[in-house]
């Protein structure tokens, strides 16, 4: 139990409230204050505390003495089930269920024994749930902390089963569908004319008893013509027994060695290769103006959006592949448009995840290639065969085309990591040809503050994969191909100088045409003022003037205020600017800048906004150059699932593997999940977006935003689901009635402070204070309430309340009798 103010009339009055497990204290420290201590010494010589209550002293200060005896025993959960937070020998296991009997034991049952992994005993006590755990394990300490909802569990490491893998723990099943939308427009004005665009990532799919189905695609409109790219469309299941995945329809070819291919055909790989090949990559550059950047593989677009002026950096773009490079185009505000290509040693290929990969289809074009589908069968793989070594393999064969690669990496030292791979290919169509491949890629930290990564590759004339040869027919791209590319990057922190790094990339190609780009970018922190500065060069190849220099300074101006001030330089032109940013809430932000140009001395003002109204993410911009310049940029990304309980939206996309939650029927309902915040609608529903496959992804409800009359069970729950499933949460919520009473006797006597109230059956409930005050946190608890003090008669507690409570009154008010039996 505990003691909180309630104010009345403008004074604090204190009150206790019952011993609830989420809310109980020390109570043997405040039992301890309540007594005389004796020091003496046991016949071993070692010290021992002998307490005994004072009566006389409590009854003096109107405590009745049962009380006190009670406040000796150690805190203890009450008898019945309770959730709570697990952990075992310091590891947490997540939330579960636990039983305790009337003594305050905890029942060693098998839903127990299964969460904390250990060891079942071989009998029962009395024959029924509670397994003899303590006579196996005497050892085991055994800590509750009910004021958390927290169960400790110190136990021998012999009785803690032996590590398996075991998916059986983990939720599976459910169904669902989705849709994923990041949507973005923008109109520009330029004197009498004026220009239009769109752009429209989606995917669409469903869940259903652990198959995954999606279908991708992107959709732009540039003015009057629309173009629509259909990346893929594919239905998988992860077969947790054997770690298997299986996928079926468009779909990426996985190869941990060869470069893969769109397909359409079937797929089987390990559970852990997705790992692989759905990793995302950061593309890093420099818009000198709102700008539109698109991103292609492989000829085809696969992302597309609108950044504003400055550096960007995209993290979320799904790559067809790891080995194939990316070209990235940026169109600006004015027309103009830059292009430029990031490596695929520069974006990370990383060591291939053990396992292997079998695949058959036909290759699929989603560009403008031109060319036959002829059929493909792909096999892959790769494993230790040391802790340091990893091996990997893999052939790919097609109509007049053959490939066969191998793969080393090597882990030297914890802050080291080599990647080789060599490919050998023949095609052998219309241009018969063979060739070699050779990669190399080497990450490196040399000290806490220095950490290098460096990549080459290199192939002979001759060197096709899979979509060269199915797609590209002609001679004169043959020697316009790239013959090697070389990439670096260096990266550098200190911890108030702030962090560097910098990166190279170069390619050359077969017909002696060679191009290099450099990007380096540098940020410190001091004192609240951040600091950051990012270049970029071209070195060499097409548009060598087309350099940037971007200089930010941002200063804060209270909480969640800040004043930026800016300097860009672009081909020969010099703009600086002043801007002003501030996050309201969570729902709100605004942002406002001024830039000057000094080529045509123009000002430029710009004002944007982001909003997530619980349901959405949106975003609105605007810019003005002069009175014949002018641009309107609005963006708008989130999802929503369709399921057995209607529609919910969520304002972030959603994953393969999510959940559903439920706050009781209320709406507004704010809870924080791993994906960020989101709110329960209409129906006291949200959309948990994202969680952890065959991991543990926790969701706790902000309790602020519950109503004052509402209490809720437990706020924390811990989805545990394996890929492709649709959990289910509901966070068990009541309504509850408060009232603060001021009791006396038959006669009008105020009760005596520090009288207790008890239920029949003996149960605590709460103590009298100053004036004959009782507070009562449930009075829907309609068991009879009895007052017990020191010189008191026994009395039944008497009072009457309007039969509607307020819902926005945290109590309510009553006169009340205690009537004497």
């Amino acid at each position: 139990m505990n003691t909180v103010s309630i104010y009345r009339d403008g004074e604090a009055v204190p009150v206790i409230r019952p011993a609830r497990p989420h809310l109980l204290r020390r109570r043997a420290t405040m039992a301890l204050l309540l007594t005389n201590a004796l020091i003496v010494l046991d016949a071993q010589g070692d010290p021992l505390l002998l307490a005994a209550f004072d009566t006389h002293t409590l009854l003096q200060r109107g405590i009745d003495p049962a009380l006190a005896t009670s406040l000796m025993q150690a805190p203890r959960f009450t008898a019945g089930r309770h959730p709570v937070t697990l952990s075992v020998n310091g590891q947490r296991q997540g939330r579960v269920d636990v039983t305790f009997n009337r003594e305050g034991a905890l029942c060693f049952d098998r839903p127990l024994l299964d969460a904390a992994n250990l060891n079942v005993p071989d009998r029962l006590l009395d024959d029924g749930p509670c397994n003899d755990f303590l006579a196996s394990s005497p050892q085991t300490v055994i800590e509750s902390d009910p004021a958390n909802l927290a169960l400790s569990l110190i136990v021998p490491t012999d009785a803690i089963r032996p590590t398996a893998r075991d998916f059986t723990g983990y939720q599976t099943g459910g169904f669902a569908g989705m849709l994923n939308y990041d949507v973005t427009g923008s109109h520009s004005r330029y004197g009498d004319q004026s220009s239009q665009y769109a752009s429209a990532n989606t995917e669409v799919g469903f869940n259903a008893g652990d198959w995954i189905v999606r279908s991708r695609q992107v959709q732009t409109w540039q003015d009057d013509v629309s173009r629509t790219t259909h990346i893929a469309a594919y239905a998988q299941r992860t077969f947790a027994s054997h770690e298997a995945v299986l996928q079926a329809g468009q779909i990426n070819l996985y190869n941990p060695v060869l470069a893969g291919a769109q397909i359409t055909g079937v797929q089987v790989l390990n559970e852990q290769a997705l790992q692989v090949e759905g990793q995302s990559a950061v593309i890093e550059g420099i818009a000198n103006s709102q700008a539109q950047v698109e991103v292609r593989q492989n000829g085809s677009l696969i992302h597309s959006t609108v950044v504003p002026a400055g550096p960007f950096a995209l993290t979320n773009v799904r790559r067809l592949n790891t080995r194939s490079d990316v070209e990235v185009t940026v169109k600006e505000a004015d027309g103009s448009e830059r292009r430029f290509t990031v490596p695929a040693a520069m974006l990370g290929i990383g060591l291939p995840a053990p396992g292997y990969s079998l695949a058959a289809g036909r290759v699929r074009s989603i560009g403008d290639e031109q060319g036959s589908d002829p059929w493909v069968i792909s096999g892959g793989w790769s494993g230790a065969i040391h802790p340091q070594v990893l091996l990997s393999a893999g052939v790919t064969g097609a109509a007049d085309y053959r490939a066969i690669g191998a793969g080393v990496g090597l882990l030297p030292s914890p802050v080291t990591q080599v990647q080789t791979t060599l490919t050998g290919a023949d095609a052998s169509g219309r241009q018969s040809s063979q060739g070699y491949q050779a990669d190399l890629s080497i990450s490196h930290r040399l000290s806490d503050q220095w950490a290098l990564n460096a990549g080459s590759s290199y192939r002979t004339l001759g060197y096709r994969e899979l979509e060269d040869a199915v797609f590209d027919n002609t001679t004169d791209d043959n020697k316009s191909r790239y013959r090697d590319q070389q990439s670096a990057a260096l990266s550098w922190s200190h911890p108030w100088l702030g962090a560097f790094s910098g990166g190279i990339s170069q390619s050359n190609s077969f017909d002696g045409q060679n191009s290099s780009r450099a990007l380096a970018s540098w940020g410190t922190n001091i004192g609240g003022v951040s600091v950051s500065a990012t270049a970029e060069w071209q070195v060499s190849g097409a548009n060598r003037n087309d350099d940037s220099v971007y200089v930010n300074l941002s200063i804060p101006l209270g909480e969640n205020r800040r004043a930026r001030t800016w300097v860009r330089s672009s081909d020969g032109e010099y703009r600086s600017g002043v801007g002003l940013s501030e996050q309201i809430n969570d729902q709100l932000a605004y942002r406002v800048g001024v830039e000057h140009d000094t080529r045509d001395r123009q000002v430029q003002s710009t004002a944007g906004v982001s909003l997530l109204p619980r349901y959405t993410q949106l975003d609105l911009n605007y810019t003005r150059a002069d009175a014949d310049r002018s641009s309107y940029q609005a963006s708008a990304r989130g999802g929503a699932v369709l399921h057995g309980g209607g529609l919910t939206l969520s304002p972030y996309p959603v994953a393969d593997t999510f959940a559903l939650l439920s706050v009781g029927d209320m709406g507004a309902i704010k809870v924080t999940t791993p994906s960020g915040p989101v709110w329960t609608d209409w129906q006291g529903q949200a959309v948990i977006p994202q969680v952890a496959a065959y991991g543990r992804s926790p969701v706790e409800v902000d309790t602020k935003t519950l109503p004052r009359n509402a209490d809720i069970s437990n706020g924390l729950a811990v989805i545990s689901a394996g890929r492709g499933a649709v959990d289910k949460v509901e966070f068990g919520v009541s309504m509850t009635r408060r009232a603060l009473l001021k009791v006396t006797t038959a006669n009008g006597a105020p009760l005596p402070r520090g009288a207790a109230v008890n239920t029949e059956d003996g149960e605590f409930v709460t103590l009298v204070q100053e004036g004959g005050l009782v507070f009562l946190p449930n009075v829907l608890d309609t068991r009879a309430l009895f007052i017990k003090a020191p010189g008191l008669e026994r009395c039944e507690l008497r009072f009457e309340l309007p039969a509607d409570a307020d819902p926005n009154a945290y109590y309510e008010t009553a006169p009340a009798k205690c009537r004497a039996l």
